[in-house]
């Protein structure tokens, strides 16, 4: 099993989450309403964007 890192940082409306999974990174980006989400590596790519959104769409709007 893989390790999933997750690290989170949020300066007033301004957010950047990065998921790394083995060797595929994905970075999300927000600033007010416009966001970006990119991944990249070799690997799974499909699925750690998928988690990552669905780590955004969940997450408490208090921690992140």
């Amino acid at each position: 099993m893989q390790t999933v890192n997750i690290e989170v940082q949020k300066v007033d409306d301004r957010m950047v989450i990065t998921m790394t999974i083995g060797n595929v990174s994905a970075v999300y980006k927000r600033a007010g309403d416009a966001s970006y989400l990119k991944a990249q590596g070799r690997g799974n790519v499909r699925q750690v964007k998928a988690l990552l959104r669905e780590f955004v769409r969940n997450s408490e709007p208090a921690l992140i």
